[in-house]
């Protein structure tokens, strides 16, 4: 029988090629091994393990050029390593997602319609990913009683008021296993800043810099209620007090601000979810890493003289909540 034309090519000489300091050649190995990737006709364990191995080593070594060619090259790539996928994401680089034919889309959802069928992990992951952006599939997904409450967390925006309830109690009960790096320390305040001007494509970036976001995270929601909804998860995440979130529901967008039920709503969900959970939520809704890029030290996602004043000059704005919004939960 010949030899599969998946079979993974021995790399450990490239690696160990890559590693000599006299020779930069890790962007000419990375676009090569790109390459032999994508034009793969067939993709067994091995060869996916061994570009996972070397491209998710070697792109936070490459030059922004390298980075972005691979990251175009990988777009629309079926099998794609999530290892792969993430390193380029804490690059500001989304890959495009698979590409599936229109039979293929329709099979899923018959797939996914039928009851009788048991849902495997690796289709269960490929129906997810295309129902984060396919209401009709999200919600045919959400409500088979076979798929557990937390494997369901990236449809989470998806989800009625009950759904979201079993989904955040079963993030909720893993989420503080993981360590939660602490957000930039002017993040809070420069948020506090954007949103008393009025700017919100400065907010929104900010916000997603400080977090390490896609750089289209806002895109992820399926309609705008569910925006301030994603919104919030991230404000969160960011470790915004309470007083602060407020402020930025009553000052941020005059349709929010002029709805108190809304905001309690908002405030409700900023309240009920640690900043764990937030933070874990995200990464099942955006399938991206949250708060890595913003755990490090030297990341400045701000520009301008605001970003240095102090967070204790943005609790100083903070206004007094409506009485409504001081009841407990």
């Amino acid at each position: 029988m010949p030899a599969s034309v998946s079979a993974a090519p021995d790399l450990s000489g490239l690696i160990e090629l890559s590693r000599d300091p006299a020779l930069d050649l890790k962007p000419v190995i990375l676009r090569v091994q790109t390459d032999m990737f994508v034009a793969a006709p067939n993709r067994d364990r091995a060869m996916i393990h061994a570009f996972e191995s070397l491209a998710a080593g070697l792109i936070p070594t490459v030059d922004d050029a390298t980075a972005t060619i691979v990251a175009d090259k990988l777009g629309g790539c079926p099998d794609l390593p999530d290892a792969v996928r993430a390193a380029l994401a804490a690059r500001g680089l989304d890959v495009a997602p698979p590409r599936p034919p229109q039979d293929q889309a329709e099979a899923d959802r018959e797939l996914a319609e039928n009851p009788g069928v048991l849902i495997g992990t690796r289709v269960l992951e490929r129906l997810l990913a295309r129902a984060r952006r396919d209401a009709d599939l999200a919600r045919i997904l959400l409500a088979r009683p076979d798929i557990p409450a937390a494997d369901l967390a990236p449809l989470w925006l998806h989800a009625d008021a009950d759904g979201r309830r079993a989904i955040g109690e079963a993030v909720e009960a893993t989420a503080a296993l993981r360590p939660c790096p602490h957000a930039p320390r002017a993040l809070a305040s420069a948020l506090v800043q954007l949103s008393h001007a009025r700017d919100v494509n400065g907010f929104v970036t900010a916000l997603g810099e400080g977090l390490g976001l896609p750089q289209d995270y806002l895109t992820a929601a399926p309609d705008p209620a569910s925006r301030y909804d994603l919104l919030t998860l991230a404000l969160r995440a960011a470790d915004l007090s309470e007083g602060e979130a407020v402020f930025v529901f009553l000052t941020l967008n005059d349709t929010v601000a002029r709805s108190v039920d809304r905001v309690f709503s908002l405030v409700t969900l900023f309240r009920e979810t640690s900043r764990a959970g937030a933070r874990d939520l995200l990464v099942a809704i955006l399938g991206a890493p949250v708060l890595e890029r913003g755990a490090q030290a030297e990341h400045r996602p701000f520009h301008g003289p605001e970003a240095a004043k102090s967070r204790s000059a943005a609790t100083a704005v903070r206004p007094a909540l409506p009485s409504r919004l001081r009841r407990t939960s």
